[in-house]
């Protein structure tokens, strides 16, 4: 999916390099109108933006995705440096254990912005040469789709056993609800409820989520009177 692209012509060249990878879905997210530039450049995958869908929120497109991954080509220090914590693109095929991924790609001027980030399960990022890291839109796209490609990721069956993904929001917002009854600094709470909600879709925990979970339940323990 699209979030706001901003030239048509763009738009058509992701149709494109979709076609030969034979994706068959492709979702906008608000942005540019497709025109005769976006027909012409897409070649093969015309089909593709005739039959592309458009939502108004990037929430409401991942609503039924069972796992969602960012592109982002920036690697941020300090304290927001959760809200990306990329992946290599090499690892994105273990990742998504058998799952059909909901590929998120931002905007051609700056890309996903944070909150747009939290919302996804995944972050991957592609090398590339650190002094001109932002890559064209549709060689992004080509160069994640064949990544998952070579590794076979769009033949491989559906997990039956997967928890489908509005139980795992279900799950979130239960938690959260009973986390911000407790002591736990409201601040933190979009840094957790994102954790929260990465741990449970990917089934592994890496040094960051592990202090930031345990920071949470460590406050969901009943109040202990001094003696």
């Amino acid at each position: 999916m699209l979030v706001e692209p901003q030239h048509p012509g763009n738009v058509g060249a992701v149709a494109r390099v979709m076609s030969n990878f034979g994706c068959e879905e492709l979702l906008l997210v608000g942005g540019c109108e497709i025109n005769d530039d976006s027909k012409a450049r897409a070649k093969a995958g015309r089909p593709l933006l005739e039959t592309a869908r458009r939502t108004a929120s990037l929430k409401e497109a991942l609503a039924e995705a069972p796992v969602s991954v960012a592109t982002s080509g920036i690697v941020p220090e300090g304290d927001h440096r959760w809200q990306r914590a990329p992946h290599p693109i090499q690892e994105l095929a273990g990742l998504l254990d058998g799952r059909q991924p909901a590929l998120v790609f931002g905007r051609e001027n700056h890309g996903l912005d944070r909150g747009e980030l939290a919302l996804c399960d995944l972050t991957i990022q592609v090398p590339t040469n650190p002094e001109h890291p932002v890559l064209n839109l549709s060689h992004a796209v080509g160069i994640v789709l064949y990544e998952l490609f070579r590794n076979d990721v769009f033949l491989r069956p559906y997990r039956p056993d997967v928890i489908e993904r509005q139980g795992i929001d279900l799950l979130v917002e239960r938690i959260m609800e009973a986390v911000r009854e407790s002591r736990f600094a409201e601040r933190r709470l979009p840094r957790a409820e994102t954790t929260l909600r990465r741990v449970l879709v990917r089934g592994e925990i890496d040094e960051w989520d592990y202090e930031t979970l345990m920071g949470m339940f460590k406050e969901l323990r009943p109040q202990v009177a001094d003696k």
